[in-house]
Formats: structure tokens, sequence, C-alpha cells
């Protein structure tokens, strides 16, 4: 008895095919919050007679170009009986390639880590449960052939159908398919996971008490940033005492570098709570402070280097956008645009530019320059001269202020033994670290139900990466962090 083949297609095409013309359509989410996806072939007899056309829409499920196309193999494939000898003719490069790759040659496991493998495994399936011998023939792309323009158009117009009355039903025909909140998961499983627990980390991260600010989080492009402080290959390097720079980066970020406040919070007993930093002895030496000390000699203070250092970033990101080719001309007036945007404003510095100094990137920054570039364009432009603005922050002004710091506190009579002994007050003297839970405070049994399945849902829905569907940040009313090691 002939084992039974999962269907896809309700048609049943004659024994009299030889030809299949087939073709994608992909509409990315430019206009619509979900992406659209549809193909469509058109079956020939040796004549060349058309002995049948279909097209439809596809469920949009990791959505991209090359889904599209192979959909429209694997419907089409589906659709001829069996012991069928066909000739697939497709406008499709990578389809010819992928096919040698994964339906031609013996099973490989590399197959389980593609995307839209379980597309790859099912064509596999009905290639060998019907004894299909498939042809595949590359048909020039704007050569004007007619049944190709007629394939094409008709995938185009799947999208705009309003007689489809649904979306073909993929049953996968796979011995092992992972599921997310009801959607299949048709790409490298290992990664998918690894995504998971990104998403699922950094909302468990932004909610933690030490984070929890009353300041906005919509204001923070945390796609850019995410990108700038994991792409640059000297910040994971722990060569050629780069170490060290890296973790001045990371507890910059994390506002974790060892401030006077922060001393004086760990260890009260050594770090007077009343004492003022020690350059300027006017204000507490928080983090922030760090970028605004006067000290006493104008010309050697912190904040007059912080501006020249912000000054020659503002001027590197800026030449190196306009020397870039942009998607729309830009105007006469991006160069004012541009340096008049608040992240740039440092006498007094800004909200926005201490956030761009820890590696926070504005939105406002990248929203305005989105008018003119890619996402990928701006994060590629911002990644090096943040991080050599970094560098310059640690060597030319952290740096210096630990020299002159570890002098004072000699001075104190605050010894490095007295720092590294695990000595403390009793508790009576101390104040209690058990201290409560403020009522108010987020938490994850508070937060919108289970947030970063919606983000990992987006993306297999919506395609792209699960960072760039966080619209949570905008109705969360804590400041997010990114914690590197979680990607």
């Amino acid at each position: 008895m002939n084992e039974q083949v999962p269907r896809i297609s309700d048609i049943q095409l004659p024994s009299s095919v030889s030809t299949l013309y087939i073709d994608g359509s992909f509409l990315p989410p430019s206009s619509h919050p979900v992406s659209s996806m549809a193909y469509a072939w058109t079956a020939l007899d040796p004549d060349g007679f058309i002995l049948e056309s279909h097209y439809n829409n596809i469920s949009s499920i990791f959505p991209s170009a090359l889904r599209s196309e192979i959909f429209a193999l694997l419907h089409g494939l589906d659709s001829l009986p069996r012991n069928s000898k066909i000739t697939v003719a497709t406008d499709c490069a990578q389809l010819l390639s992928l096919w040698s790759l994964y339906v031609d040659a013996p099973f490989i496991p590399k197959l389980l880590k593609e995307p839209n493998h379980f597309l790859w495994s099912f064509i596999r399936a009905i290639k060998s449960l019907k004894n299909l011998d498939v042809t595949l023939l590359k048909v020039p792309a704007h050569a004007d052939d007619p049944l190709n323009n007629h394939v094409d158009a008709l995938a185009k117009a799947a999208h705009t159908d309003s007689h489809l009355s649904s979306r073909p039903s993929l049953k996968l025909l796979a011995p092992c398919i992972l599921h997310f909140n009801s959607l299949p998961v048709d790409m490298n499983i290992r990664k998918f996971i690894r995504d998971i627990f990104d998403a699922k980390s950094l909302l468990t991260l932004a909610i933690l008490l030490r984070f929890h600010s009353s300041s906005s989080t919509s204001d923070i492009d945390w796609a850019c940033t995410k990108f700038c402080l994991n792409n640059n290959k000297q910040f994971v390097s722990h060569r050629n005492g780069c170490s060290e720079f890296c973790g001045f980066r990371m507890k910059l970020l994390l506002d974790m570098l060892l401030t006077l406040t922060t001393l004086q919070r760990r260890k009260s007993h050594l770090y007077n709570p009343s004492w003022l930093c020690p350059q300027c002895n006017s204000s507490p030496e928080t983090l922030d402070h760090l970028w605004t000390c006067p000290y006493i000699l104008l010309e050697f203070s912190p904040l007059n280097t912080f501006k020249i250092l912000l000054s020659a970033l503002r001027t590197n990101c800026l030449d190196k956008f306009i020397s870039t080719s942009s998607l729309s001309p830009l105007p006469d007036s991006f160069v004012a645009d541009f340096t008049t945007l608040d992240c740039w404003d440092c006498d007094p510095p800004s909200f926005s530019c201490l956030r761009l100094a820890r590696g926070l990137i504005p939105i406002s920054l990248t929203e305005f320059l989105g008018n003119y570039f890619s996402p990928f364009t701006i994060w590629s432009i911002f990644d090096t001269p943040l991080h050599d603005f970094h560098f310059d922050l640690y060597v030319q002004i952290w740096l210096c202020c630990s020299i002159f710091f570890h002098h004072w506190e000699s001075a104190q009579g605050i010894t490095k033994k007295m720092k590294s002994s695990a000595f403390r007050p009793s508790s009576i003297l101390c104040p209690s670290s058990n201290i409560p839970l403020d009522s108010s405070t987020p938490s994850l049994a508070t937060v919108s139900l289970d947030s970063w399945v919606s983000w990992v849902s987006s993306y297999i829905i919506r395609g792209g990466s699960w960072i760039s569907h966080l619209d949570f940040w905008r109705r969360l009313t804590v400041q997010p962090l990114l914690r590197i090691s979680f990607w």
C-alpha cells in the first residue's frame, strides 16, 4: 500500500503536466504592521499550453522573500501526481543552489540549522514519497519571459485579492516540530532558544529595584545601543590590557563605576557620607558629575575635556554620515539640524547628553537620521566613534580622576588593607540592608503579561530581531539597562 503524503494543496494536476513556472512575492512591513507573503505557479503541458494556474497568500511566519519562493515550489510539487517528471522554472537563483544542497544531495544535519528547514524537509519528503523527477531551470529575472511575467503578476495580485477565502494551512511533515506561543519555529533552534533567554533576561534585568527610575524609557534606541556595545571586536577583547576598558564601559553603562558616592554607600565606615567631590569640593561625586566637574583650574577640568571629546564625536559622526550614500538626498539644513539635537548640548550637559555618555543612544538622534539612512547604516557608523569616545573618556578623565582619588584616599588615611578588610560596623550602627520593596516598584507579576513572549512572537510573525519589537518600553516606567553578557 502506498504511503500517504500529508497534503497542503487541494489541487490535483493531470499526469500530462511537464513544466511548472513558480514565483513568490514579499511585501515588507513598511506601511503595515505585518509582512505579506504570496506565491503563484502555472502548470504547462508538453505543447506549452497552460493547464492550470494558482495563487494564494501565505501565513506570515518568519516572513522573507525566499520563504515565499520556497513555498511556491512546495505547493506546486504537492499538486503533482505521483511519478511525475517535471521541469520547474524560477527566476530565484538562490532556490536552485539550496535545492542542490538540501534536496538533490543526501540529508545533512546542517539543514536543521537553516531558516525554512521545515519547508525543505517537506519538499524532500514529497519528492521521495511521490517519486518525482524534478529539474530546476533558472529563468532570467528581467528577460521579459511571458510565462515568468505571468506568475509574477499572479503572486503580486494575491496580496490584494479579496476573493481569497483563507490562507493555506501548512501541516509540516517533520518528526518533531518546536512551537513557541502556538507558532512553529522554522529557524536555527539553538539561536532561537538563545533569543528567548536574551529577551527574558532583558525584561528581568529592567525591572530590578536598582534600575527603578521615573525617567522615560521610550527615548532610548535599544537596538542601536545593543549593536554598538556588542559589534566592536575591541570591546570584547581581553588582550593588551583591554579588559580594564571593557570593565569601565560595562560599569559606565550600568552606573557601577566606583565614584565617591558609590563607595559611601558600600563602605560608609570608611567614606564619610558628608564628603564631596575631591576635585571641586562642591558637589557629590556621582557618575554624571565625572563629566561636569568644574575642578579648580578650568583648562584641566573634566567638564572642559568632556566638551572637547563630545564635539569630536559629533564631528566624526557627521562627517561619516555626509560621506555615506543616503536613502534620500540630504537637505541643506542637515548639518544644522544634526548639530542642534539635544544630545550634543554639553554646556551644561543635557539629560540626553549624559545618557549618550553612558552608551545609551537617544531615540531622537536615530529617528532624525532614519529619515535619510537605513537602521544598519546608522548603527554601523556610530559603532566605532562611540567606542573611541568611551576610550577617550576612560583615558583622559577616568584614569586621571582615579590617580587623583588614590592620592586623596591616602591623605584621608584610607589604605588598601582597610578597603579590602571584611570588617563592618555592628548592625546597630549601620542601617539595615533588608530594605522592603516599594509597593510601586514594578515586578514580573505587575509588568504587562509576559512581554518577552510578545516580543519573540512578533519576531516570528513580523520578522527582524525581537529587540525591534520593544513597544513594551513605552508603557514601562522603569529605566531598562542592558547586560552585555546576555547577548
